[in-house]
């Protein structure tokens, strides 16, 4: 048995064998060797080890529990051998003075066509495999990224994305491809570039992975922004450009699309800062060469950047000097310490995107935990869009600078804030970015703690503009119908041409309607019944509202107009009743009672349900006043009702017909109505059967016989029709 140790290697801690650590010890000390007249010596060392520590990582994720003497050769056969380029080196040398002497002896003519190289990917694509070695459910996408010879970042997006018509994609690709530990050919990963950006680098990454000119990401993610900048003084004309909904499209859902969709990409992929980082992002071979040239590039870039920078500031004035000799000095330190920030920064995860998750925990129990992230993503967006929704409405709850400072910060911060972080989470395990920097999750836990002192101060100020409630109310005599029974309708008292389709849903369904921008109507209407205590019809409204105090509730309460109006027998209630902006929305409310004497009819026609009513009640002080109400009584629409002494109204259908004409409230005898009926049934089938019987032995002149409606009957004895009548007599 080989002893193992582990060694902190470019901030990883990596197990190896002592051989292999001895074979690594050999291998850096020769890059030293061959660097050792490089400018930039340590950096390019730096960059090598970062990388190979990056191909250790990448070998530990494939099941190897330590580094072996193999894992070594095969990093450094990778890599390059100094040796092999020095050999590499001087045959370029060699071919190069033999050309030139060539041409020397040439004395004229055209020259030969230049010479033909293969193509190094000679390896067709195979057999479509899941990678089981970089999977996060079940390995298909990775699979597929490397058949395709795309980072396996872009097709997991591409399935988040199209989820709905690819999951069954998915799910079949999953039980029928094959798993296979794949040796991948993918060479160029998604980065954000630090050389070549205006914000972030997002757009410079995008250009680079898809070898496009850096500005054509840039117009596509400004496009809208410009439309709308554009479109800002038409909006201000012609109303949102209602005469072309073009401008609305473009700058609407797929501006915000595409806003969010750069900030996550800002969070969740890293930037390029390492050599191999920036080889990988351009899609080149990652080796010592191709990080040498990388270094001695940006050294140069910087060096230039560095002097031209000192000329602007010594030419600026006299007296830039010294911020001059301060740049330079800083300039100095920054490029020596260059390769160690850019190392310490670089991405852990190596190019096994997604491959933790998969390690750690089983496809099932990812399966759920990604099922429980989609429903809680999913609650988080219905409570924003829903808070969208609900905006309009914001200016008849609160008023004030401050509460309204504080409903922004309720929406973008306490319910925003988790929906990017749930967000990125989800793109950095697509991925497999594991960053250590602490400070993203200590500013989205800042930002939604602030959203959470929001949203407690907002319910304070909110709970205490309902902490009272007051009430109004008047009474009215109604004039007695002629035919006894009152009809109550509930009619439509608004014009309804502005539009007020919030909430995606009927209006009908809702106790908020617009009326226009500055006013709203509620349908907060309860009806109740009551007996009278004397012989008319009596009609009382209550008019409820709350308030920070009893004043001021009462004078809501006052402020609202509720009128209904009787027409002979039929009593007419508004649908609704108008709350404007100014007055703001403190719970109004209405209460209907109809006081119906004893003996008189009543009924509710099938619009009463469109009132709805609801109380929010900050603490249990409810408001409570006197009056002469005994019993409410609850009563079905579209049935007509009487008022009894004791029992309330009843249902006329469920009365006895005789008895009420009589003046008694008697119900209907059921089993009674019932036994009469099938009395009934068995006397017709009786006389039904006897006729029957009688036309069978009557036959006509052909033989045949037939039916003699009222030929029998003479015969039938008298007394039968007498018992029958009798029978019915004592029945009833």
């Amino acid at each position: 048995m080989k002893k193992v140790i582990n060694i902190n290697f470019q901030g990883r801690v990596i197990p190896i064998e002592e051989t292999a650590f001895e074979l690594l010890k050999q291998y850096i000390e020769s890059l030293r060797k061959y660097f050792a007249r490089e400018e930039g010596r340590d950096e390019i060392i730096n960059d090598i080890e970062s990388r190979i520590a990056e191909l250790f990582s990448e070998q530990l994720k494939k099941g190897s529990t330590c580094i072996t003497d193999e894992g070594v050769n095969t990093v450094i056969a990778s890599m390059g051998r100094p040796e092999d380029f020095e050999a590499e080196a001087a045959d370029d040398m060699g071919s190069q003075r033999s050309s030139t002497a060539g041409e020397q002896q040439q004395t004229g003519g055209q020259s030969g066509p230049p010479p033909q190289y293969a193509s190094t990917n000679t390896r067709g694509r195979g057999r479509l495999y899941r990678n089981e070695d970089d999977k996060i459910l079940g390995g298909v996408a990775s699979g597929l990224a490397n058949y395709m010879g795309i980072d396996p970042v872009i097709m997991r997006i591409i399935f988040v994305l199209l989820v709905a018509p690819l999951f069954w994609v998915y799910i079949l690709l999953w039980i029928i491809v094959p798993s296979k530990s794949i040796q991948t050919n993918i060479t160029k990963r998604l980065y954000r570039s630090a050389d070549d950006k205006v914000i972030s680098g997002v757009c410079g990454g995008l250009a680079a992975y898809f070898n496009i000119d850096t500005w054509i990401p840039r117009l596509i993610f400004a496009l809208p922004l410009i439309l709308g900048l554009i479109s800002g003084p038409f909006n201000f004309w012609w109303n949102d450009w209602d005469f072309w909904h073009g401008p609305k499209i473009i700058t609407g859902s797929l501006g915000t699309t595409l806003f969010f969709t750069y900030i996550i990409l800002w969070i969740a992929v890293p930037v390029a800062l390492t050599a191999s980082e920036k080889l990988e992002m351009r899609g080149e071979k990652v080796d010592l060469n191709s990080i040498r040239d990388t270094v001695k590039e940006e050294m140069e870039s910087f060096r230039s950047k560095a002097e031209k920078w000192g000329q602007e500031v010594k030419q600026s004035a006299a007296q830039m000097g010294e911020r001059a000799k301060e740049f330079g000095q800083s300039a100095s330190s920054g490029a020596k310490s260059f390769s160690a920030e850019a190392g310490s920064l670089g991405r852990s995860g190596g190019s096994g995107f997604g491959h933790a998750i998969g390690v750690l925990v089983k496809a099932f129990l990812l399966f759920i935990g990604g099922a429980l992230a989609l429903v809680l993503f999913a609650l988080l967006v219905g409570l924003l869009f829903g808070g969208f929704a609900f905006f309009p409405l914001k200016d008849f709850f609160i008023g004030g600078f401050w509460s309204n400072i504080m409903a922004w910060g309720v929406l973008l911060l306490f319910l925003g804030i988790p929906i990017v972080a749930l967000l990125t989470w989800l793109i950095r395990r697509i991925a497999g970015v594991r960053s250590k920097n602490r400070f993203l999750g200590f500013a989205f836990g800042t930002l939604w703690a602030i959203g959470l002192i929001c949203v407690i101060l907002l319910m304070a100020s909110v709970s205490k503009q309902f902490r009272t409630r007051s009430a109004i109310e008047n009474k009215t005599v109604l004039a007695m119908p002629a035919t006894n029974k009152l009809q109550v309708d509930v009619v439509n008292n608004q014009s309804g041409y502005y539009s007020s389709d919030w909430f995606g849903n009927d209006d009908r369904d809702w106790p908020f309607h617009a009326v226009n921008p500055d006013t709203i109507t509620l349908n907060t209407v309860r009806l109740d019944v009551v007996k009278s205590n004397d012989s008319d019809f009596h009609l009382s409204t209550v008019r409820f509202s709350r308030g920070s105090t009893p004043e001021e509730a009462r004078r809501l309460a006052e402020k609202v107009s509720f009128d209904p109006v009787q027409e002979d027998g039929v009593l007419k209630l508004p649908r609704n009743f108008a709350v404007s902006r100014h007055e703001k929305f403190r719970n109004q409310q209405v209460l209907v009672v109809i006081e119906v004497p004893v003996g008189k009819r009543i009924e509710m026609d099938h619009s009463v349900r469109e009132y709805g009513w609801f109380d929010l009640r900050v603490n249990r002080r409810g408001f409570e006043f006197e009056d002469n109400w005994n019993h409410t009584y609850w009563i079905e629409t579209g049935k007509e009702y009487i008022m009894t002494e004791k029992d309330g109204p009843k249902k006329i259908e469920d009365l006895d017909a005789d008895e009420l004409k009589a003046g008694n409230y008697v119900p209907k005898d059921r089993d009674r109505d019932k036994k009469r009926e099938s009395n009934s049934q068995s006397e017709n089938k009786k006389e039904n059967k006897t006729e029957n019987k009688r036309d069978s032995i009557s036959a006509d002149s052909n033989g045949k016989y037939r039916y003699k409606p009222g030929a029998d009957r003479k015969n039938q004895p008298a007394a039968s029709k007498d018992t029958v009548q009798n029978t019915r007599n004592e029945t009833i």
